[in-house]
């Protein structure tokens, strides 16, 4: 991980959100992107402290795919999982830390809305989701107090001795075009989509090995050539598709925006 990147969509509060930038100073964030963001800046700038510039160079953008622009891997968050739903099957945040520090390039971490998280959509962008364990009678979280768990486990990973090979984005980005060009071909409609993203989870996990990743991709390769989709895996690698957006605007530059007073 060269990069870190702290994602909070639509943050409602500002409390949270003064506290979030807090916590970006104290685990060493390189970039704080606001998706939508509901709560006032300046309002958050109380409970920011020293770290109140943080709110100001933050990049607000309107949609995920914008701030998960450039990402080599990214992780979203839930309080909510299901080992039956494959959208819901996470990892644990220290899992998560271990593929975050294994990545070069820029990590996404992706925080959702304080009162309904993350949606489906947005989740289906994200490389990995991860959850944290805690009691079921009360599983869900303050956003800032979640924030600080994950911050602490990639900030150890991230600075800790380096485990195990580094994770090839590139075949991160191969996995999901030849199982985009071969889904169609092998599924009903309705399963594609959980095809994508199951063998993009897959390839991304910290348990798998370069080798292994490897072999994924020689056999989606095979099998995409004996079916004649081939030509379709360029253009699922072209800038505009899923996972290639436009970026934002930083704080400063939007007209008038989030002014100080």
């Amino acid at each position: 991980m060269d990069r870190l990147r702290l994602v909070l969509v639509g943050v409602e509060g500002s409390i949270n959100l003064g506290m979030i930038a807090r916590l970006a100073d104290n685990f060493d964030v390189d970039e704080l992107y606001l998706v939508a963001p509901k709560a006032s800046i300046a309002e958050a700038e109380r409970y920011a402290a020293r770290a109140a510039r943080r709110l100001y160079e933050s990049v607000i953008v309107g949609d995920i795919a914008e701030a998960l622009q450039d990402v080599s891997l990214s992780i979203c968050t839930s309080a909510h999982s299901s080992e039956r739903d494959a959208l819901r099957i996470p990892v644990a945040p220290w899992e998560a830390a271990e593929a975050a520090a294994r990545t070069p390039g820029t990590v996404a971490l992706v925080m959702g809305r304080e009162s309904v998280g993350l949606t489906r959509r947005e989740i289906a962008h994200c490389t990995l989701l991860s959850t944290i364990p805690a009691s079921p009678a009360y599983p869900v979280l303050n956003l800032a107090n979640a924030t600080a768990i994950y911050l602490y486990e990639l900030y150890k990973a991230r600075h800790g001795p380096a485990r195990g090979e580094p994770i090839d984005p590139e075949k991160l980005l191969l996995v999901e075009a030849y199982t985009r060009a071969l889904a169609p071909r092998l599924a009903h409609r309705e399963k594609v989509e959980e095809l994508i993203l199951t063998l993009r989870r897959i390839a991304g996990k910290p348990c798998i090995a370069p080798r292994e990743a490897e072999n994924l991709l020689y056999l989606l390769s095979r099998a995409c050539r004996a079916l004649g989709c081939s030509d379709e895996v360029s253009r699922y690698l072209q800038p505009g598709h899923r996972g290639h957006s436009s970026g934002g605007d930083r704080v400063g530059s939007r007209r008038g925006e989030h002014s100080r007073g």
